[in-house]
């Protein structure tokens, strides 16, 4: 089984066509390469590269959809289990999974902030760290992956009942007592030293964070991340990290396309719609395979943490 990256074309980069498609319109041109050679593949070190003929920025327009699809069917019968798609606009997953970082994000989001912590000189274990929302895709993902070191965690929802039973069970299991509220004028709100978002709300709270905080969008929330990342530059934002695996680092997106391929409960546990009651065994298993946060990205980009800030 082999991974499959797609991407589209950089700015100033041609498809390569026959000669005599110079003396074509533009807009012929454009007809051309839609209907002739939408795409290409290429295999380097038992990956596959696809290339949409579309240049990077136009997003996926109605006819190109289809020759994405095509591209994913033939990616999966050159031997593809998985795709990596491009950072910019959605990627069909109707024909292979998908791997936009999201699921490993999820899972290791307290380990994230935890070494996000860590680079601006602070110890985790002192933190305040606050969960926002409660979906339901995303919450049990996030809570798997939480640390020995949280010793104060608070829940901010629109519905703090429906978080009575998670309460109930990270006091049974770990001894940890929470706080729930639904207000953000509650001082907890503005204490938090790391902010999780399990949910897809459009807060607009970005004056209430705490100096130097940080902030993990577990949920892919990009608006909401660029809106706060252009209004608080203090406050450090990611919706994705680099992993450590093998004595090399990769992107959030690749290292969870490899863990599909590579460890064989995460693929089952991928293709099985990601069930609560595995979550915590898949990342203890993740773990063990040495994947560890090595750095943070923010909307497709690297985000460096200063040391000692705040």
């Amino acid at each position: 089984m082999k991974i499959a990256e797609v991407r589209f074309l950089e700015k100033k980069e041609e498809v390569v066509l026959p000669r005599w498609s110079k003396f074509l319109t533009q807009k012929w041109r454009e007809r051309y390469i839609l209907s002739k050679k939408p795409f290409t593949i290429e295999e380097k070190d038992n990956t596959l590269f696809g290339v949409l003929s579309l240049t990077k920025g136009q997003g996926l327009p109605s006819p190109w959809r289809d020759k994405a699809e095509a591209l994913a069917k033939t990616l999966a019968a050159e031997g593809a289990g998985i795709i990596i798609p491009p950072y910019e606009g959605e990627f069909s997953q109707q024909i292979l999974p998908v791997a936009n970082g999201r699921i490993l994000a999820a899972l290791f989001a307290f380990d994230g902030a935890a070494e996000a912590l860590r680079r601006q000189g602070k110890n985790p274990e002192e933190a305040h760290f606050l969960i926002c929302g409660t979906e339901k895709t995303v919450l049990p993902l996030v809570l798997a992956g939480m640390g020995a070191y949280v010793n104060h965690l608070s829940f901010f929802a629109d519905n703090i009942g429906e978080l009575e039973e998670i309460q109930d069970t990270l006091f049974a299991e770990k001894g940890l007592m929470t706080e729930a509220f639904s207000s953000p004028k509650n001082l907890l709100f503005q204490e938090a030293d790391v902010i999780i978002v399990c949910g897809m709300e459009q807060t607009g709270y970005e004056h209430i964070l705490k100096r130097y905080a940080v902030f993990i969008d577990a949920a892919g929330n990009r608006p909401a991340l660029r809106r706060l990342s252009q209004r608080r530059w203090d406050v450090v934002t990611a919706d994705g990290f680099y992993f450590n695996y093998e004595e090399k680092q990769l992107e959030g997106r690749r290292a969870e396309a490899v863990a599909f391929i590579k460890l064989m409960e995460f693929q089952n546990f991928w293709l099985n719609h990601f069930p609560e009651q595995a979550a915590e065994g898949i990342y203890l298993a993740l773990k063990a395979k040495g994947f560890s946060v090595s750095g943070f990205s923010a909307l497709g980009k690297r985000v460096k943490i200063q040391k000692n800030q705040g």
